[in-house]
């Protein structure tokens, strides 16, 4: 997006942009057709990119890396690792102080009646259209217990990465199925048995897919009902599933 904001003012030849992640691939949790996409896309747009470059020092102007490098800067934009924002006394949390929950149903270990959707639970990547998934899970998971009858086959988390990654003169479809691994340096993967589902496209019109969900959202959630809910769901489902069939692909590791 910055690299497109520069070339339209004509201010692009005037700065280097570089990016540099500790991560083994870029967006390493989205697998190697995302990485494919970004190296592309810096390829193309002439950034610097480097990977397993684990900042150690930053100063005033310089950034020194654990292989023994340093770059300089003008701006630095830089993402720490993430901890949780609350603390929650007396539940179970992991070394980052996110809640130990059950993974299909996001149930807070050790509790009855204690679920935590979204951010505050332990899955590894946090994402709007994840949390969405974990709170059907969640909604599903307490009606069985109210009423078993009513829910016969309750909805289970499964981690299905959905994104529209915005560059303003196009954008990146990615439909990832995800996998915890145990591994703290690779905490997620791509589901090895995703098959057709690990989709990826780049194209101008997956921005008007984006706009879409732009409308799509405040209406569901201003009419009281689900991201996954009612009519206007499976309109926008009929819509993405379309989109994906003609503008990505499935990816073949």
């Amino acid at each position: 997006m910055l690299e497109t904001w520069l070339r339209r003012r004509h201010l692009r030849d005037l700065v280097c942009l570089t990016f540099t992640t500790f991560e083994s691939s870029f967006i390493q949790a989205f697998g190697p057709g995302v990485h494919k996409v970004v190296s592309e896309e810096f390829a193309d747009r002439g950034v610097n990119g480097y990977t397993r470059q684990a900042v150690t020092r930053v100063e005033d102007g310089r950034v020194e890396y654990g292989n023994g490098t340093a770059r300089t800067y003008d701006l630095l934009v830089a993402f720490p690792p993430y901890v949780a924002a609350v603390d929650y006394p007396g539940l179970p949390t992991d070394d980052r102080g996110f809640l130990l929950t059950e993974p299909e149903t996001r149930r807070v270990k050790g509790t009855a009646n204690v679920y935590a959707p979204g951010d505050a639970g332990d899955f590894p990547v946090k994402q709007a259209f994840l949390a969405f998934l974990q709170a059907d899970a969640v909604a599903d998971d307490i009606a069985a217990r109210i009423d078993p009858g009513a829910v016969p086959h309750p909805r289970r988390f499964a981690p299905m990465s959905m994104c529209v990654m915005e560059m303003l003169d196009k954008a990146t479809f990615a439909q990832v199925p995800l996998r915890t691994t145990g591994d703290p340096d690779a905490p997620v993967q791509v589901d090895p048995d995703a098959g057709d589902d690990y989709l990826v496209g780049v194209s101008p019109l997956w921005r008007l897919g984006k706009k879409a969900l732009g409308y799509y959202l405040p209406h569901q959630f201003g009419a009281g009902r689900p991201f996954h809910g009612g009519l206007p769901w499976h309109t926008m489902e009929l819509g993405l599933k379309g989109m994906a069939k003609t503008l990505a692909a499935p990816v073949r590791e």
